[in-house]
């Protein structure tokens, strides 16, 4: 066996160091008996599942018993508001052939049943490829992150005065902010 293919447990580690690195608490788990162990991460807004298959066959023949054990351990869980937004990553080295195989990838992306998936092919021995499929996580974190440095009040009067406000409406604007710092609201209540 060639030592510079990784395997699938280099996939789960590889993922699992991205989804770490962006703040989300990190566990291998085996979630279905008589599979590969799978990655589960959790923060303050999702719940991910993520597991690597070989062959396509290998990913349609468990994902429906994934996807319902999935389910089952969030559900024990029913105490959080993540349930809706837990998904279930498939990552598969090979790729998909024909219509029938096209069919299968639609009926699992469409199907929400349990819970919602995401579904990537074609990865062969491209690890790197996974920071796209983790991308959509740690991104919105990031956003999240800077946004908390951010007054949107502030921004809105320099994108208003940037606009060419006179030195009178710029007045205006600042007084009807600081209003709405302090009361909440506009009305003269």
């Amino acid at each position: 066996m060639d030592e510079n293919i990784p395997t699938n447990s280099s996939f789960r580690e590889y993922f699992a160091s991205i989804l770490r690195d962006a703040g989300f608490d990190v566990q291998i788990y085996l979630l279905e008996k008589d599979s590969d162990p799978m990655v589960l991460a959790e923060n303050a807004y999702y719940v991910i599942a993520f597991q690597v298959f070989d062959l396509w066959s290998d990913l349609t023949d468990s994902v429906g018993r994934i996807e319902m054990d999935f389910s089952a351990l969030i559900s024990q869980h029913t105490d959080t508001p993540k349930v809706w937004d837990a998904y279930l990553i498939l990552v598969c080295r090979s790729n998909i052939h024909g219509r029938q195989e096209f069919n299968e990838l639609s009926d699992m992306l469409y199907n929400t049943r349990y819970t919602r998936k995401i579904v990537r092919y074609g990865f062969e021995d491209s690890i790197s490829k996974l920071s796209e499929v983790a991308r959509p996580f740690v991104s919105l974190r990031e956003a999240r992150s800077s946004a908390k440095g951010r007054d949107p009040l502030r921004l809105l009067e320099a994108k208003m005065i940037e606009s060419g406000l006179d030195s009178k409406d710029r007045d205006t604007l600042h007084r009807l902010i600081t209003i709405f710092r302090d009361r909440g609201n506009l009305d003269g209540n």
